[in-house]
């Protein structure tokens, strides 16, 4: 069973290793600079009935990408490399290639998209971003 606190790691970790020029991190920053990816437990956080017995829960996350928005059109572009469903750059390609997030008995995929071109501050850095809805299957009992 991966906890909570173990996923958001993991994604961060699996992220880094995959993205050159992002920075990520598992909990909202104060501050933050470049491209940011946040990883948030959705509202919609956790659904552990999944199978019989404890046999699965599920974990739904919320990962904001953000770009700096000093430029609009050009950070809108940006953007699209990181929320589309495929390329170098594509959060879904980089997790539908590391399902595991590189824990054991888990299971990762990122299921949609939303809230596209949203305004986010984080300190005192303004940025464009949209949601990308990850999914985190993991074994409900140890």
């Amino acid at each position: 069973m991966a906890s909570l606190h173990a996923i958001r790691a993991a994604v961060k970790t699996t992220l880094l290793a995959n993205l050159s020029g992002i920075n990520v991190h598992p909990k909202l920053p104060g501050s933050a600079s470049g491209t940011v990816v946040v990883v948030q437990p959705a509202e919609d956080a956790a659904d552990f009935n999944v199978a019989m017995g404890r046999g699965t829960d599920t974990w739904n996350f919320d990962l904001a990408v953000l770009v700096p928005a000093a430029m609009l059109a050009t950070s809108q572009d940006a953007l699209d490399d990181y929320v589309t469903g495929a390329g170098s750059k594509s959060v879904r390609q980089i997790v539908f290639n590391n399902r595991t997030l590189g824990l054991a008995d888990t299971d990762a995929h990122v299921s949609s998209m939303g809230a596209y071109g949203a305004d986010y501050v984080i300190g005192q850095t303004q940025y464009v971003g949209a949601t990308l809805r990850l999914v985190v299957h993991t074994p409900g009992t140890e």
